[in-house]
């Protein structure tokens, strides 16, 4: 075979087998993750072939500053609510106990030339409580009211909900009789129950 077909051979067979890292998915958007205040936020970043390349997590805070969360498996912020762990190809940054102020853009980067980037676009909701606020009732009717409370996950922490009449800082249940306060505190919700009104 001459000299120029061998080369030419193993040139092909070099660009079959090596393969520049790539993510996985569709890069044309950024992803939205949507979350609850006090959830913890899970990125996902595949990266097929990375071979000696690093992988980075980024934020970007107030708009423009770049902070550096992780490098590889090493974590590079103060902040301990923040983890990262990888499973075959997939890079995962954790976020614990999420705020408000954790809202932004946050990037996987790969140490390629030039470098790549995933973004992904986090919104965490603030708790916002909901409730039926007006009721007209008849002497001797029972007084129903139901109140949700949204976009809140408490985490390992039990949430207390009571109900209060006008500025008194004790609950109703333990101010007068004739009160019944059913509570789930698996989807934060209260229903109070008034059988007479004083």
């Amino acid at each position: 075979m001459p000299r120029g077909n061998v080369l030419s051979s193993l040139l092909c067979q070099y660009k079959r087998e090596f393969k520049a890292p790539s993510f996985e998915g569709d890069l044309s958007s950024e992803a939205s993750i949507d979350a609850d205040t006090g959830a913890t936020v899970l990125f996902d970043c595949r990266v097929t072939s990375l071979r000696d390349k690093t992988v980075s997590w980024l934020r970007v805070s107030d708009g423009k500053n770049l902070e550096l969360l992780t490098v590889d498996l090493e974590t590079h912020t103060a902040d301990s609510r923040y983890k990262v762990d990888v499973a075959g190809e997939t890079w995962k940054l954790s976020l614990s106990d999420a705020k408000v102020q954790d809202s932004g853009i946050y990037g996987c980067h790969v140490s390629t030339h030039p470098p790549m980037l995933k973004r992904f676009q986090l919104v965490v909701h603030p708790p916002e409580m909901r409730m039926n606020k007006e009721a007209f009732l008849e002497s001797g009717e029972i007084l129903s009211l139901k109140c949700a409370v949204l976009h809140l996950s408490p985490g390992d922490v039990t949430p207390e909900l009571h109900w209060y009449r006008g500025n008194n800082t004790t609950p109703l249940d333990e101010v007068r009789g004739g009160v019944l306060v059913e509570t789930d505190l698996l989807t934060l919700t209260s229903h109070l129950q008034v059988s007479y009104l004083i």
